[in-house]
């Protein structure tokens, strides 16, 4: 996958940078930027909403959605600039330019899909995988996928995994299991996200654009998985309007 400088600064066990300083990358006339520790926490059932909204704002100063997440499949169609905002769903996808789709995460994998005119972000941590939200987003997108973006996102290193979960995941992305295996770096068992986000996607033709790294050990975001962090940084995308 072809991968974006993760950060302007490095990060530590409690991850840090300047606001902002995440990483960018346009993709088929997309962007997409990821934030860092230092923009805040845009988890919408710990934050403020007026809050929420500012940090949002800073960010991308474009109006917002960003779905009420709860690892399901669930997709919704944003028909307006900040439409379906807080609405329940894992997969929101928009025909409209200058329409900010958001995803929050805190290990999980945040990714962006891109077609010929409109765009779709899902939120893919492991039961979403083995359910199908790939799919789900690709088929929401309802036109051929010609991009698609990985933000940062728990890598192997950090995620050991058990064998039954494993070929959960396998079976709902219609993988062979030796695809999402990997390695922790203690010699454990783990599961590969981003491999299995990029095999999947390679089976339909396209090599994801990978934006950050694991939030784990090497991205300065939250995690859950590694330090129990309830804070979630953020990934939006929005295609810019003519």
């Amino acid at each position: 996958m072809t991968t974006t400088s993760t950060s302007r600064r490095s990060s530590s066990s409690s991850p840090g940078g300047s606001p902002g300083s995440g990483p960018r990358v346009d993709v088929a006339g997309v962007h997409v930027v990821a934030s860092v520790v230092a923009d805040g926490d845009f988890h919408p059932g710990v934050v403020p909403a007026p809050e929420l909204r500012r940090r949002q704002r800073a960010l991308v100063d474009l109006p917002w959605t960003m779905l009420d997440q709860h690892h399901g499949v669930t997709a919704v169609d944003v028909l307006v600039p900040g439409g379906s905002d807080a609405e329940p769903g894992d997969v929101a996808v928009t025909g409209r330019r200058d329409a900010v789709l958001g995803c929050w995460v805190g290990d999980c994998a945040p990714v962006v899909v891109v077609g010929p005119t409109r765009l779709a972000i899902a939120h893919a941590g492991w039961r979403g995988l083995a359910a199908g939200v790939l799919a789900v987003a690709a088929d929401a997108l309802d036109e051929p996928i010609v991009a698609a973006v990985l933000g940062p996102t728990i890598g192997p290193c950090c995620y050991e995994f058990g064998a039954a979960d494993l070929a959960a995941v396998a079976e709902g992305l219609a993988l062979d299991p030796a695809r999402v295996l990997g390695t922790t770096r203690w010699g454990a068992p783990a599961l590969d996200v981003p491999a299995a986000v990029g095999h999947w996607f390679a089976g339909r033709g396209v090599t994801p654009t990978t934006v950050g790294s694991c939030p784990g050990c090497s991205y300065p975001g939250f995690s859950h998985r590694v330090r129990s962090e309830r804070a979630r940084h953020v990934v939006a995308a929005w295609r810019p309007g003519r």
